[in-house]
């Protein structure tokens, strides 16, 4: 979608939302890509000194870390500049073209909203979101995005919670020093590849009825069946207990300040008004032309000068130039949404104070610290790490590595999820929704006498009684996350007035409305003068029309006919050069001079 710029209006720049998450993302990138410098030098030095072995791992490390510092600059490269145009944000149904009719599914939606003046919101289902929505009722009118976050993340909480108490309860309660270290490794890989990996990729962990029960099996039974099995099992010489509580943990305090900042989205319980004017309509002419008297003016009421979006349009048709019929028509059209008043930048200090911001911060302020522990980790592990140790003393040093990788991954996901919270953007517009519906006829009328007038017209009529006008509208506020999210509707509010107003334009329209023809240009009126004048001279009252016919622009010049003869005795007409009446003989008086 591109950018459309106009000089009239700036409201639609809207400032940038992720201005404070992009500091945390440009902290850590920096962080990140000097500890893989760090380790890139510690590899050449040691690669310098030919030490190959001793140079693997600071190499593979700086490798990684400058990886995931580039990661985080490209994210926050990528919403330094927030650019914001008249096409966004997403229109709530699919537009129809200038000129075109039509309608969609996502159209009948909403005019069903405006008709019933309420919202809709989909069903919870399943046990845990029936258990969610109890304790947060509010839940329910939320934006549909804050409600399937709050589920994922609500899921995400109860399996990282489960898998805590499983691991606690297998490890403390019922474990033996034997069967701890692989306790601790069998949960750090459960919780690494069944929780935390899904959640980094941006979907729900994988945490199932029969998980559930495994863990709960594994809990009690599993320390007494890898007591059993003593030989059998491999002797583990490594526990990973610190390494999985850790990550259960981290990923617990994660998940539990996301719903927290996606509590403080909620707000109360929505308006849910509109507004109705039903109106009974007769007219002297074509439905159709009501819907052009509807489009001129919902034109002039174009917000900042922008087009309206355009979902419904059916024109009313009426077929033949005899005869009578039904018809319906209806337009449903949405203004510009513009950003709610009092939008502006968010600041460190506007959002540690806004209470729909402090918790994202917090979010925020918790990735850059695993960041840093993460860097710190990695950097300790590679600082004088020798694999030839490794053999005899186990795989207890690598412990910090595992520390990294877990704070780094949780990191990722603490910045996703807040990123998504981060763009919302509040808007509001006006929804207007027209019908029409009616009956038809047709006629034709004629002015002028036929016998003695000289100016008929005759017109084709198509007339219209009681014909049934509903105007819905309404102010309506909604919501999107991302800029090129789906736009989903949050509140109405009525405009009686401003419906009430378009119903009397229409109205008033209407009436004026005439089923006669008539010549009604200026110029039309100078071409009857002209014809007038012509005829009055052809009729013998050249003086006193000759002034009109001089008056009138481009007035034919027509010479002045000779008065007709007449026979003085019996009255019949005589020829101009005639001395005696054809009728009776009587001898005509001569013809005077210059006639």
């Amino acid at each position: 979608m591109a950018y459309d710029y106009s000089s009239d209006n700036k409201r639609l720049e809207l400032p940038n939302p992720f201005r404070v998450e992009n500091s945390f993302l440009f902290a850590c990138a920096a962080i990140t890509l000097l500890g893989g410098l760090v380790g890139l030098l510690w590899a050449r030095e040691a690669i310098q000194a030919h030490s190959t072995r001793l140079g693997v791992a600071p190499l593979l490390v700086g490798v990684a870390l400058l990886a995931a510092g580039l990661s985080f600059a490209v994210i926050a490269a990528r919403r330094l500049r927030f650019f914001f145009g008249r096409g966004r944000p997403r229109s709530l149904a699919p537009e129809v073209a200038i000129g075109a009719t039509g309608n969609s599914a996502r159209a009948d939606f909403y005019k069903a909203t405006l008709r019933q003046g309420g919202l809709e919101y989909p069903e919870p289902q399943g046990a845990l979101n029936g258990l969610l929505y109890h304790a947060v009722p509010r839940l329910i009118t939320a934006p549909v995005v804050v409600q399937e976050l709050a589920q994922r993340h609500f899921f995400n909480a109860l399996s990282f919670l489960v898998t805590l108490a499983s691991f606690l309860f297998a490890w403390g309660l019922f474990g033996t020093e034997e069967s701890r270290p692989l306790i601790s490794i069998v949960y750090f890989v459960f919780g690494a590849v069944v929780l935390l990996r899904p959640l980094v990729s941006g979907s729900q962990a994988q945490l199932g009825t029969g998980a559930l029960i495994a863990l709960v099996v594994a809990a009690i039974v599993g320390p007494v069946a890898a007591n059993l099995l003593g030989t059998a099992l491999p002797s583990v010489r490594y526990s990973m207990t610190g390494q999985a509580t850790f990550l259960l943990v981290c990923a617990l305090v994660a998940v539990v300040l996301i719903l927290c900042a996606l509590h403080a989205q909620l707000d109360a319980s929505p308006q849910t008004e509109r507004s109705c004017e039903q109106r009974t309509l007769s007219m002297n002419g074509p439905p159709a032309s009501l819907v052009t008297e509807l489009d001129r003016t919902l034109q002039n009421q174009w917000v900042e000068k922008i087009p309206n979006r355009r979902y419904t349009r059916i024109e009313p048709v009426t077929h033949g130039a005899a005869g009578s019929g039904q018809f319906a028509g209806e337009l449903l059209e949405e203004t510009q949404p513009m950003p709610m008043p009092g939008t502006a930048a968010v600041t460190l200090n506007s959002a540690l104070r806004g209470p729909r911001h402090s918790w994202l911060v917090m979010l925020d302020f918790y990735a850059a610290l695993l960041t840093v522990f993460g860097v710190v980790c990695a950097l300790a592990y590679v600082h004088g790490f020798d694999p030839s140790r490794v053999l005899v003393d186990g795989w207890g040093n690598t412990a910090t590595v595992g520390y990294a990788a877990v704070c780094l991954a949780i990191a990722a996901f603490c910045f996703q999820s807040a990123g998504a919270i981060w763009g919302r953007f509040n808007f509001e517009s006006e929804l207007v929704w027209v019908e029409l519906q009616g009956t038809w006829q047709s006629s034709r009328i004629g002015t002028g006498n036929q016998l003695n007038s000289r100016l008929q017209t005759e017109n084709d009529v198509v007339r219209v009684e009681a014909m049934t006008l509903r105007i819905w509208r309404a102010r309506v506020e909604s919501v999107v996350f991302g800029k090129d999210g789906a736009r989903q509707v949050t509140a109405m509010y009525a405009t009686s007035q401003e419906a009430s107003r378009l119903a009397d334009d229409l109205e008033a329209f209407a009436a004026r409305q005439s089923v006669f023809v008539a010549p009604r240009a200026p110029e039309d009126r100078h071409r009857i003068d002209a014809l007038q004048a012509t005829e009055a001279l052809l009729g013998g009252q050249a003086p006193a029309r000759a002034d009109a016919l001089a008056g009138a622009p481009d007035a034919p010049r027509v010479a002045g006919a000779p008065a007709r003869r007449f026979c003085t005795a019996c009255g019949t007409p005589a020829s101009a050069d005639a001395r005696f009446c054809s009728a009776c003989g009587t001898a005509l008086p001569p013809q005077p001079a210059g006639a």
